[in-house]
């Protein structure tokens, strides 16, 4: 089946290379070239991956991608941006943000193909729907993005804050760096403070009981223990 990837890009010199390589190696390319047209394709094309140019003449691109991370549907869609900058505090912005990749422009056409590539691959590769974890009295059924502790269902996480918790669990009583957890669920090892908002975000969110359970291990990373 033919695999339908959508570019944000307003910069031609930019968007006709993608185009040319994409189509080559057998995707189908939408194209918008702002903000507003990137997420009404979004919704009524349904691509499986986005690419996005960070800056775009009517706003940002993490505008379409924090779109895309509140479709209810489409949330695990991948996302890779694109920015003409290479600060770390872009790159933690866009991750946070929810893209899967960062890449800096001049971005190797190819390059892009492999990493479009690895992160449908990955998506194939998705969890068993029936795969569940369980710790005790909390249970976490990971394709259906559910967490129950002590009979109650805990809805608000972001799907990165849910990846990463349960991420923790899963490697339980393990401390995991936080250059692993990156190279993990982000892909890149380059963000190091990232990992301490979301530990910050979960522990806000989740029950005193689970949260006092994430215990930061000097000179390791981070853990459940639980």
């Amino acid at each position: 089946m033919e695999r339908k990837i959508l570019l944000v890009e307003d910069d031609a010199h930019v968007r006709i290379p993608i185009r040319e390589i994409m189509v080559g190696a057998g995707y189908r390319l939408v194209e918008a070239e702002s903000v507003e047209m990137g997420i009404h394709l979004f919704r009524t094309q349904e691509p499986d991956l986005l690419i996005l140019d960070r800056h775009l003449p009517d706003g940002s691109g993490l505008e379409v991608c924090a779109a895309v991370r509140k479709h209810a549907s489409l949330s695990k869609t991948p996302v890779i941006m694109l920015t003409g900058a290479g600060k770390l505090e872009e790159k933690a912005e866009g991750f946070a943000a929810g893209a899967d990749q960062y890449l800096v422009k001049p971005v190797d056409p190819k390059e892009l193909v492999l990493w479009v590539d690895s992160l449908l691959r990955r998506m194939d590769m998705a969890e068993d729907p029936g795969a569940v974890i369980e710790a005790g009295e909390l249970r976490i059924e990971v394709d259906a993005h559910m967490i129950r502790f002590k009979d109650r269902e805990l809805a608000d996480l972001t799907v990165k804050e849910f990846e990463l918790f349960q991420f923790l669990v899963r490697n339980r009583p393990r401390p995991l760096s936080r250059q692993f957890i990156l190279s993990k669920l982000w892909h890149t090892v380059a963000v190091d403070n990232l990992i301490d908002v979301y530990i910050s975000k979960l522990r806000k969110k989740l029950p005193t009981e689970l949260a006092d359970r994430l215990q930061s291990v000097p000179g390791k990373g981070f853990r459940y223990l639980g």
